[in-house]
């Protein structure tokens, strides 16, 4: 499946406070507490990692186009983040994370291959948090849809590495918690 790019030339449009429609802030942060370490895969410029950063000991925020990155080192990023420039399947840490979240990016990343990564970089007891655009979105500014996964499809593919404890189709997306045995 080839990458579907959020254009770097419009990352201002996703800092827009309707984001907080697709993944509201309290449901951001319902499983985050003080001491987690977090990975926020495709961060962007930083929009939904700032909230984890308010939350969270520290966050690594990743994300493969500079130009995004740049974007948020331009908007002030918190002392407990850390940006890295990588593809999700490539990530490097040298500690174990609590928490992983993939907040509209599933349909940009080598899933298979990252799920292998996120498997080995997550603690045991770790959580993974998925929000993506659905194949079944009843709009149409979404991503092509060739691209996208069902909550359905999505869930079996995470089952393989991580017991899925809720899978919820909503409005254009889906929602997937997800906990390392």
């Amino acid at each position: 499946m080839k990458d579907h790019i959020m254009d770097a030339g419009k990352a201002e449009n996703l800092e827009d406070e309707s984001r907080y429609r697709i993944l509201s802030r309290e449901e951001l942060l319902a499983g985050v507490d003080k001491g987690d370490t977090v990975v926020d895969i495709g961060s962007g410029t930083g929009f939904f990692t700032d909230d984890l950063a308010d939350r969270a000991k520290k966050v690594f925020a990743v994300d493969f186009q500079e130009e995004m990155h740049s974007y948020y080192r331009e908007k002030g990023v918190p002392g407990n983040v850390e940006i890295i420039h990588s593809r999700a399947a490539k990530v490097e840490l040298s500690e174990k994370v609590d928490i992983i979240v993939s907040i509209l990016s599933l349909h940009e990343i080598a899933l298979a291959d990252s799920l292998r990564l996120f498997d080995d970089i997550l603690r045991t007891g770790g959580k993974v948090l998925v929000v993506d655009w659905s194949a079944n979105a009843e709009n149409d500014d979404i991503p092509p849809r060739e691209k996208l996964y069902t909550c359905k499809e999505a869930s079996e593919k995470i089952s393989s590495y991580f017991e899925v404890t809720e899978a919820e189709e909503r409005v254009d997306t889906f929602k997937i918690k997800a906990l390392k045995s």
